[in-house]
């Protein structure tokens, strides 16, 4: 019988790929696709133990075990063992399910024509077919709504600065009490790039510390302009704040060029 490795390999890639993100789904977690990836592409390699009659020991039960426990440990990446063991009593759950599936299918249907292969070769691009159309269709929905969720949180925000005013589209990050400790004025940080035409000499700069989810410390570097104002759906808000600057994009598909803290609106 001739095997066609490559496709044994990427069809089980396929299959992987979509048990790894079911699984999150039953967990509530979200699939770092990187990663999922990663280990469905190792995972898919498993299959070639089958074949060469030199890696059957491989094939042994304690090994079917560790295989699905080291996809967990690589998607997912959590030291809790209790998460370790219930995550992959779950993927090899739905691996088993659907072996059964495809199982029943395959001796449940007549033949055509006489022959199974027929059979077997359409149930096989079907389930695939239906795999990739899920998982496809999930994350589009998901994008969906998270763009939806973000369009709704952002705002317009006029900066008044000697004169001068700049325009930008403003994110509520309500994550985000950032306060200047002298002040304790709200922070709103903008990219750099909206105030490259002014001239900050005769300013005086204050410093914002801060710190992120993993612990990591900065400190921004922020100005006090005249006032801004936030168009909050038709009301105009007239508000005292710090402007800190940032070097880096805020976001990546340029939504917006500035980040609210909870305490301005």
């Amino acid at each position: 019988m001739v095997v066609n490795l490559d496709i044994l390999i990427f069809e089980n890639f396929i299959v992987n790929f979509f048990i790894l993100f079911i699984t999150a789904q039953t967990l509530r977690l979200k699939l770092c696709t990187k990663l999922a990836v990663l280990a469905s592409a190792l995972a898919s390699c498993y299959v070639i133990t089958k074949l060469l009659p030199s890696l059957r020991f491989f094939t042994l039960v304690p090994f079917k075990i560790a295989v699905p426990l080291l996809i967990i440990l690589i998607t997912f990446r959590k030291k809790s063992v209790v998460f370790n063991i219930k995550a992959t009593v779950i993927y090899m759950l739905y691996s088993m399910l659907l072996a059964g599936m495809c199982c029943f299918i395959l001796f449940s249907s007549p033949s055509v024509n006489g022959f199974w292969g027929f059979i077997i070769f359409t149930y096989k691009k079907l389930f695939l077919s239906v795999m990739i159309i899920y998982i496809i269709i999930n994350r589009l929905i998901i994008y969906i709504k998270e763009r939806k969720e973000i369009t709704q949180l952002i705002y317009l925000v006029d900066i008044f600065i000697n004169k001068n005013k700049k325009s930008v589209r403003a994110f509520l990050d309500t994550g985000n009490e950032l306060r200047e400790p002298a002040t304790n004025l709200p922070v709103i940080i903008v990219d750099s790039y909206v105030f490259k035409e002014i001239d900050f000499t005769n300013f005086d700069i204050f410093y914002i510390p801060y710190r992120v989810v993993d612990g990591t410390l900065g400190r921004l570097q922020g100005f006090i302009p005249d006032y801004i104002t936030i168009n909050v759906g038709g009301e105009v808000l007239k508000r005292n704040v710090v402007v800190a600057c940032c070097k880096n994009d805020l976001s990546d598909l340029k939504d917006y060029q500035a980040l609210l803290s909870r305490g301005i609106i």
